[in-house]
């Protein structure tokens, strides 16, 4: 099955991608809000050249299995 995901390693763990936008499109100090309404897990910030762009992502648990 093949995931169709931009995934990133960040501090060992394993997260994808969930959504990516620019910072001006968020109003300042709001940014934990948006995190939380998206059930994020982190929040990176990128620079592509003059702008930021800020890359809310969710953690891939660790496979457990249970028996």
């Amino acid at each position: 099955m093949m995931l169709n995901k931009e995934l990133v390693n960040y501090n060992d763990k394993l997260y994808w991608v969930y959504r990516k936008i620019r910072e001006s499109s968020i109003v300042n100090g709001k940014v934990n809000d948006v995190k939380e309404l998206w059930m994020c897990d982190i929040v990176l910030k990128q620079k592509i050249q003059e702008n930021d762009i800020l890359i809310f992502l969710r953690e891939i648990p660790d496979a457990e299995y249970v028996v």
